[in-house]
């Protein structure tokens, strides 16, 4: 045993502040100097996903408002939905009874290397974060490649431009461990891919793992399924050394994906031995011929059930059938009570809230996870 030091009360102050660093750090996972602000994202034993050091499944919507810079071109929705971001957006993740927000953000405009690029993109991503952050919520930052961007693809698996891009970007959100990096929006692939589609899959998403650790990056990463976000069944291991990944699925309705069966096959079983997070999910009408809004009802309980997250999509658009508007510009969450799928108003938004207010008591009454550590204030 070392003998007593007489360090006087700054010493003893100066170790008060760095001994919960030490403790985290022996944990294995690096953290800037300074306190986390409220909302920090954590994984424990790869299997429980906690916020502020309670068990917390995600509730939220996505929002694709700052998918493109100022002065960029789109089309009409997207330009809208742009235009119009602000206070509202958070108002309404209030509404819905969420405690988390996804913004898509436009890999082209963040890429260095992309003919696109706009290095003050950047600072309305990042006002965006503060704005969701000031407002209590955590932050998912889905890396998005696809047509609203108008931009035409070079890579619809995670590649070198994803990497550029969150390269750049990740460091300017690293002290803040309430804003989750989702890696790749949607990798595309056919239904059921074969070994190469899949290790393609694996070494994108690992060479943006091994880069983000390796700059001292230690916020929480998100990895989604292939086909489109649909099917994590047979994805092969992918190693992060801080062990804070998860995963996300896109569960929308679709023959194969319309009871528990299918959602067990796709992404069901592999939510028993990960963390997934369904990160973009509404029912659009031309979905009625897949799925009941009883079947909607279905999939929301088994998500619950198994701890799966839900982070509704596009409630900027009519098209995803969340809220209604009456003739003064009043917002009302949609339902299916009473009414048939295809119906005007018919959506839903008053299921989701429900499911929403149930994780968020089950959240606030957790207890605080042992095996969780911050840094003290």
């Amino acid at each position: 045993m070392l003998p007593a030091l007489n360090l006087g009360n700054l010493g003893r102050r100066l170790i008060q502040r760095l001994l919960p660093l030490v403790l985290f750090a022996a944990a294995g996972v690096t953290l800037a100097a300074e306190a986390q602000p409220p909302g920090a994202v954590s994984v424990a034993d790869g299997k429980q996903l906690l916020r502020d050091c309670r068990p917390w499944v995600p509730t939220g919507l996505s929002f694709y408002g700052r998918l493109i810079p100022s002065r960029w071109d789109s089309d009409p929705d997207t330009l809208q939905a742009r235009d119009s971001f602000g206070q509202a957006n958070m108002d309404l993740v209030r509404q819905f009874g969420g405690d988390a927000v996804r913004y898509q953000i436009g890999m082209p405009f963040l890429d260095p290397k992309s003919h696109q690029y706009r290095p003050d993109y950047l600072d309305e991503v990042a006002a965006a974060v503060q704005l969701a952050r000031r407002d209590g919520f955590v932050v998912f930052l889905s890396m998005q490649w696809q047509g609203r961007t108008r931009v035409r693809a070079v890579e619809t698996m995670p590649g070198a431009s994803a990497l550029r891009a969150w390269q750049a970007i990740a460091p300017r959100f690293s002290r803040d461990q309430g804003v989750v990096f989702e890696l790749f929006n949607e990798p595309a692939s056919v239904t059921r891919p074969d070994p190469q589609t899949w290790e393609l899959w694996r070494a994108g998403h690992q060479a943006i793992i091994d880069a983000l650790r390796s700059q001292g990056v230690p916020n929480v990463l998100l990895v989604e399924g292939i086909n489109g976000g649909r099917l994590l069944d047979g994805a092969p291991d992918l190693k992060d050394p801080l062990g804070q990944l998860i995963y996300g699925v896109h569960p929308y309705m679709r023959p194969d994906l319309s009871n528990a069966a299918g959602w067990n096959r796709y992404f069901g079983d592999f939510a028993r031995r990960h963390v997934v997070v369904a990160t973009e999910w509404s029912h659009f009408d031309r979905m009625c011929g897949n799925a009941s809004p009883g079947a909607v009802q279905q999939l929301l309980d088994y998500l619950s059930r198994s701890g799966i997250g839900m982070l509704a999509y596009g409630a900027e658009s009519p098209d995803s059938r969340l809220v209604s508007r009456d003739a003064q510009g009043r917002i009302d969450l949609t339902t299916f009570e009473g009414r048939a799928c295809e119906a005007p108003n018919a959506g839903p938004g008053q299921d989701l809230k429900s499911m929403f207010t149930r994780l968020g008591q089950a959240y606030r009454s957790a207890p605080v996870a042992a095996a969780c550590h911050r840094p003290s204030p």
